[in-house]
């Protein structure tokens, strides 16, 4: 069940969702409407809950569960939203030089036909996990949705280590966001921050598409840039690359700053 409210004399709208893809998410809105940041808010929410039922794997019923069950068997038509995605993936794993993989063992054995919107899997064993790219693509539609309401100052916090920062902070040109084992504050205006990697919590989930081993190790990487979903593609591709300085492939993305934190 989702929560909300409004604080009049500061003009903050709070939202949050408790579970969405497996974390939270809370939502700051700012402005004196708040019959019109609820809707926006709203809209919001449906959008996320949708993405989460297409997006999730684990769903017997969710889109990407049922390519998952049969694209190994025949072509399968995608929606116009999953192939859209499909294809930035593909940019993605092409722009990495393969370290950023949903399938974790070869995206380019992935048949894509063009003219229908249809893919198949040309590897037994093969599935679709957008763990690594879905809530830089949440924050993403999030933030189309803010932009079309004329709401320019916002943040949003998707279980700690997904961040869009819209404007700056009431009393600031920009928002104040920490990491732990960063010694030096971050300060995001119009920006995304996205963090990922191994600790202590949650080891060895994130695959080294070039070996199939997982990475192993205590590390972690973050990520700040324009675009929500290349923060979030970033972080994991660089993770899996097992490098300690940026690689060569980040020239080709638009990020503002970048760390690897051991």
């Amino acid at each position: 069940m989702s929560y909300s409210n409004f604080y009049p004399a500061s003009g903050m709208f709070h939202a949050s969702l408790p579970l969405l893809m497996g974390t939270r998410i809370d939502v700051l809105l700012f402005g004196d409407d708040n019959s019109r940041l609820e809707h926006v808010w709203k809209g919001m929410e449906k959008e996320a809950r949708m993405l989460e039922k297409k997006l999730n794997r684990f769903d017997p019923s969710s889109e990407v569960a049922k390519v998952n069950d049969n694209a190994q068997l025949a072509t399968v038509q995608l929606s116009d939203e999953l192939w859209a995605i499909m294809l930035d993936c593909r940019r993605y794993f092409e722009q990495t030089e393969g370290y950023f993989d949903i399938t974790r063992t070869g995206f380019d054995k992935i048949v894509f036909m063009e003219d229908t919107h249809s893919i198949q899997f040309d590897n037994y064993g093969m599935t679709l996990d957008f763990g690594g790219y879905a809530k830089g693509y949440v924050l993403k539609c999030m933030h189309n949705r803010l932009n079309e309401a004329g709401i320019s100052r916002a943040l949003i916090n998707f279980g700690n280590s997904s961040v869009l920062a819209l404007g700056g902070h009431p009393y600031g040109d920009s928002w104040p966001v920490s990491i732990e084992e960063l010694s030096e504050g971050l300060h995001l205006c119009n920006e995304s921050l996205s963090v990922s990697g191994n600790l202590p919590s949650r080891k060895a989930h994130i695959i080294n598409p070039k070996t199939a081993e997982p990475v192993t190790g205590e590390q972690m990487v973050a990520v700040v840039a324009d675009d929500p979903v290349d923060a979030e593609a970033l972080t994991t591709a660089w993770i899996a690359s097992c490098e300690n300085n940026p690689p060569d492939w980040f020239k080709n993305f638009n990020t503002n700053k970048k760390y690897r934190i051991k």
